[in-house]
C-alpha cells in the first residue's frame, strides 16, 4: 500500500520497528546524556533503514535557542550517482509544505488587519460557494483548518513530470467554479455546511495559497520567498523544480519487486498544497520561526500569532486537534502536534514536543508503505527523546 499526499492514512505501528535508543539516566549531565543518545541513535539507524527499505533520510531537532540543535543524514540522495544524502540536500516536503502556506496566509492577514473569518470572496476574483449552501461564506480560517467543505473527491491525478503546466488560478477555477472543466457540485464540495466538518483538502490549501497571491499582488512562490524564506536566510528552498541547480535534489524512489525504482520529479498545479522542496536544516530554521522563536532579524510571525496558530481552532467534536495549519499526527507511542507529508517518493513528518517549544523532523526520499511509515514513527519517537535531552 502506497500513501500519497492525497490522503491521510492512520497506520498502527505499535511494536513495529520500535526505538532501540536507551534513555539517559537521571545522574548524567544533560550534555553527556545527549551525546550518548546521539551515538546510540546514529548507530541504530542504518540497520533500521535497511529493514524498512529506506533509500535516504535526514533528521533534525530544533531548540528554543538553536534552530538546528541536531541534524544528520543517512543513505543516498541519488543511488545511480552514488550521491549521499546530507543535511543540506533539498527533499520534496509534500504536505509539510502546508505549514508554509498557512504561515504565509496568517502573516499576510495579520499585516493587513484582515479577519480570517471573513468571506474569502472579498479577496479573490472568482466566486467560491458551496452549491449545497450558497448563502454560507467559506473563509480563510476554514481553508487552513480543513473545514471549508471544499472536497478533494473530484481531484484526479494532476501530477506531471517536472513543473506543472497549468497555473494555480486556472486549476482552481476549473475545479471550484460552475462551468469549469473539473467542476462538479457533488465532488468539488461536501454536502456538509462550511465550518461543520473536517475533511483534509489539498484543493483548499491551494486556494489558501491563491488568497496570498490575490491579496499581495505577487505570485505565491515569490511572496513566500520574500516574506518567509529570505528573512530566515534560506536560499535553496523552492516551489518549482526549475529553480534548482542540476544534481542537487534528492531523487524519489519506490521499493518494488526487491529493488529501488527511481521515480520522476513531479509537479502539480495545486503548488501551495505540497510542492516545496527544502533541506532538513532549512526546514528546521523555518519551523523554529513558525514557533515564534526566531532570534535574528525580523520575525516572520509574532509570538502571539505563533501561539494562535498552535491553539486548537476546531471543536473536538469535529476533529481531535486542528490548529492553523498544524494538525494531529502519531509516532509509535503517542499523538503529537505536527504535520506529515507523503507523495510519490516522499515520506516526511514534523512533530512538536509536548510543550510545543521544540520540533523534530524526519524527511525521506521513499514512497510511503507500512514499513517506511513504521520506521518514520519510531525514528520520530527517538528524536523526541533526543529533544528532551537537547533542551
Amino acid at each position: 500500500m502506497y500513501s500519497t499526499r492525497r490522503e491521510l492514512i492512520q497506520i498502527g505501528v505499535a511494536g513495529v520497528l520500535m526505538p532501540t535508543v536507551a534513555f539517559a539516566t537521571g545522574t548524567e549531565e544533560k550534555g553527556d546524556a545527549f551525546e550518548r543518545w546521539r551515538r546510540e541513535f546514529e548507530a541504530s539507524v542504518p540497520a533500521r533503514m535497511e529493514a524498512a527499505k529506506v533509500v535516504g533520510a535526514s533528521f533534525a531537532i530544533t531548540s528554543k535557542r538553536n534552530p538546528v540543535r541536531y541534524a544528520s543524514s543517512f543513505g543516498f540522495a541519488d543511488l545511480k550517482a552514488n550521491r549521499k544524502m546530507t543535511p543540506q540536500t533539498p527533499i520534496h516536503l509534500a504536505s509539510v509544505s502546508k505549514l508554509f502556506t498557512a504561515s504565509a496566509l496568517v502573516q499576510l492577514f495579520e499585516r493587513h488587519g484582515y479577519d480570517l473569518h471573513a468571506d474569502l470572496n472579498e479577496f479573490i476574483d472568482f466566486p467560491v460557494k458551496n452549491p449545497n449552501h450558497p448563502r454560507l461564506a467559506i473563509t480563510a480560517h476554514q481553508l487552513i483548518t480543513h473545514t471549508s467543505s471544499i472536497s478533494d473527491e473530484g481531484y484526479g491525478d494532476y501530477s506531471v513530470e517536472g513543473d506543472p503546466t497549468q497555473s494555480l488560478s486556472s486549476f482552481l477555477k476549473s475545479y471550484l467554479v460552475k462551468g469549469g472543466s473539473a467542476y462538479s457540485p457533488k465532488t468539488s464540495f461536501l454536502k456538509a455546511k462550511p465550518g461543520t466538518k473536517w475533511d483534509y483538502s489539498n484543493v483548499g490549501a491551494a486556494l489558501a495559497g491563491y488568497l496570498v497571491e490575490a491579496i499581495s499582488k505577487k505570485d505565491f512562490a515569490s511572496y513566500v520567498a520574500e516574506n518567509i524564506l529570505t528573512p530566515l536566510r534560506i536560499t535553496n528552498a523552492h516551489w518549482y523544480l526549475r529553480e534548482f541547480s542540476p544534481n542537487v535534489l534528492a531523487k524519489p524512489y519506490r521499493f518494488e519487486n526487491g529493488e529501488y525504482v527511481e521515480l520522476s520529479q513531479e509537479g502539480y498545479p495545486d503548488v501551495p498544497a505540497g510542492m516545496l522542496r527544502c533541506s532538513v536544516t532549512d526546514l528546521a530554521k523555518a519551523i523554529q520561526a513558525m514557533l515564534g522563536q526566531h532570534r535574528d532579524g525580523t520575525p516572520i510571525l509574532s509570538k502571539a500569532t505563533a501561539r494562535e496558530m498552535l491553539r486548537r481552532q476546531v471543536d473536538r467534536k469535529i476533529y481531535p486537534y486542528q490548529g492553523l495549519g498544524w494538525t494531529e499526527e502519531e509516532t509509535s507511542k503517542r499523538k503529537v502536534v505536527g504535520h506529515t507529508g507523503s507523495d510519490n517518493g516522499a515520506s516526511n513528518i514534523v512533530a512538536l514536543t509536548g510543550d510545543n517549544s521544540q520540533a523534530v523532523i524526519v524527511l525521506m526520499n521513499i514512497d510511503g508503505t507500512d514499513e517506511t511509515s513504521a520506521f518514520r514513527a519510531s525514528i520520530t519517537e527517538d528524536l523526541l527523546a533526543g529533544a528532551k535531552l537537547a533542551g
